[in-house]
């Protein structure tokens, strides 16, 4: 038989090939493979480094990367579903066990205890807190030196020295300060001891609350994206959180079913209070979810006074944990405790971030309107939850995402306020049935019956965020500024042996006096060791004023094949000012 007649035996290319349906046990596999490899991530380079210097852990790191291999294999042949589930608990150990081997690369006498400043704070705090001293409204200066770590700049030109975190991070880490009963050596980073295992815990849980086919999904959030440890390692409060916020949201739908809150009800309230008491962050995702639930009780129970009872009830426990483990810092610092638990959210940090800002940061010369990108951030969060109260069946499986693309408008939008809670979002959208959200509340007025209306909303509630946006990227920086560096060796180009002197020209177009803070950006770093040693406090109203600024510390290296920029930050108004350094010789 021919070729051709060989061909011609098949069936009509024209008629569509379906692909047949993938099984769960299939998607399931895949995931479970996916774990695997995902844990792969960096483990020949912590092998090599270690090869030498300490042979236990290369050792140790060449096991893990055995097992993987043969944990994959063993998934890629699995039978049924029972196996992949046994496996999913194996592949969980080993992320573990990769997490502890991490941990030990990382810690040691002869390695930064930290490398931020929110654990050498939360460090400091402790310290002062077992020593008798107070928490909050204390300026802790020698931190930076203590830890040789940077501390987080404000528009001031000062740096946050004060700790403004709520105080479970403290109270964890109080007992394991050099006056504690459990005092650990100095070197030890034990508030990132407490967030390493608090991500363990959350993977735990997520474990055994999501659904067997999604477990291994667990792994991959928590444990398989490198910079879930690198912040905990260095103790950002936030992942205190993480354990106490998936119970909260696993099952959320279901707070208060009934009219009453019964064990679930009271253990979910009890973990929210102690979350709030971790990290500003949750206390966002707290009103969304006490709105949440007291939406979707009111379409229950039809009338408003039960909805209302429950949901208070909810708050109230949630509210007396926060306040119980607060308590202590209430009674030392008294007035300062309220204001130093805000300070995150009042103390002006200077812009940073992955959003709009970066337009006034890097695209324009300045905006003279920087507080208005905060400004829009709380606007959009506003949008938001007044669109979860319209639209609540549509947007309730994603509760815990909707407070934070609101954050990305905001002058300081960093990815710690995205990625850092991902595992939540996967939390509150598999274990939580869609089917449960469709009886929810949903604010009706007749005007929003009409359906131009409601094609008209969205774009409405948007628009207060939008114009205060476009006024912050569009407002011109009252300052106009010319600068010149140079470098320390006459006749060479300052671009060869970097940057140690600064002369900028000033002018205040404006008519309020503004106090200049510098900062030099070759990255999307700025750096400001630079100090004033000539030049006003302030440049006056419609005035002029010439600085000369001097490096601290070694000379700062330009990027040869970009540009150095120089900026002004002023407090009170926010304004950032950008200008083009003119490189030359000394």
């Amino acid at each position: 038989m021919t070729t051709r007649a060989l061909t011609d035996r098949h069936p009509d290319r024209s008629t569509p090939v379906r692909s047949a349906a993938v099984s769960p046990t299939l998607a399931h596999r895949v995931l479970s493979l996916l774990a695997v490899v995902a844990l792969f991530q960096g483990l020949p380079t912590l092998l090599r480094n270690e090869a030498v210097s300490r042979v236990y852990l290369s050792v140790g790191f060449g096991l893990l990367y055995g097992a993987l291999l043969v944990l994959a294999l063993i998934v890629a042949v699995a039978r049924d579903d029972l196996p992949l589930r046994r496996l999913d608990v194996a592949v969980l150990v080993a992320a573990v066990a990769r997490l502890g081997l991490q941990t030990a690369e990382a810690t040691g006498t002869r390695v930064p205890t930290y490398h931020d400043d929110e654990a050498a704070l939360v460090t400091t705090a402790a310290r002062s807190l077992v020593a008798g001293g107070h928490v909050y409204g204390v300026h802790f200066t020698d931190t930076a030196r203590l830890f040789h770590v940077g501390m987080t700049p404000l528009m001031s030109g000062a740096t946050a020295d004060t700790f403004g975190y709520p105080p479970l991070s403290v109270l964890l880490t109080a007992p394991f300060t050099a006056h504690g009963p459990l005092p650990a050596p100095t070197w030890l980073p034990v508030t990132g001891l407490w967030c390493l295992g608090a991500l363990v815990v959350a993977a735990a849980l997520m474990f055994r609350l999501l659904p067997a086919a999604l477990r291994p999904a667990a792994t991959v959030l928590v444990f398989a994206t490198s910079w879930m440890f690198l912040y905990a390692r260095d103790g950002y409060p936030v992942f205190l959180t993480l354990p106490f916020l998936v119970v909260v949201l696993a099952g959320w739908s279901g707070i208060g079913a009934g009219g009453r809150l019964g064990r679930t009800g009271v253990v979910s309230a009890c973990c929210l209070g102690a979350a709030d008491a971790a990290h500003q962050l949750a206390w966002f995702l707290t009103v969304f979810l006490l709105v949440g639930v007291l939406l979707l009780r009111r379409g229950e129970f039809g009338r408003w006074r039960p909805a209302v009872t429950v949901a208070g009830r909810y708050a109230a426990v949630a509210a007396g944990v926060f306040l119980l483990l607060n308590l202590p810092t209430v009674v030392v610092d008294r007035r300062a405790w309220l204001p130093g638990v805000l300070t995150v959210l009042t103390q002006h940090a200077s812009p940073q971030g992955l959003g709009p800002v970066d337009i006034s940061l890097w695209l324009t010369s300045g905006s003279g309107a920087l507080g208005l990108y905060s400004a829009a951030a709380a606007a959009a969060l506003l949008a938001t939850l007044a669109a979860l109260v319209l639209w609540p069946a549509r947007l309730a499986p994603a509760l815990a995402l909707l407070p934070w693309p609101a954050f990305f408008l905001s002058a300081r939008s960093t990815e710690t306020y995205f990625v850092l809670l991902a595992p939540l979002w996967l939390v509150a959208l598999a274990c939580n049935e869609r089917a449960l959200f469709a009886v929810a509340w949903a604010w009706r007025p007749a005007p929003l019956r009409r359906r131009t209306v409601r094609l008209a909303l969205p774009p409405l509630l948007v628009a207060p965020a939008l114009a205060l946006l476009l006024t912050a990227v569009l407002t011109p920086s009252p300052l106009r500024l010319a600068a010149t560096a140079t470098g320390p060796q006459a006749g060479r180009p300052a671009r060869l042996t970097g940057l140690v002197r600064i002369t900028a020209s000033v002018r205040n177009t404006g008519g309020t006096p503004l106090r200049p803070a510098f900062a030099v950006s070759v990255s999307a770093w700025p750096d400001t060791g630079w100090r004033i040693v000539s030049g006003p406090a302030a440049v006056p109203p419609h005035g002029s004023a010439v600085y000369v600024l001097r490096r601290v510390g070694s000379p700062l290296a330009p990027d040869p094949a970009g540009t150095t920029l120089l900026t002004i930050l002023t407090d009170r108004p926010m304004t950032v000012t950008n200008a083009r350094l003119r490189l030359s010789p000394r």
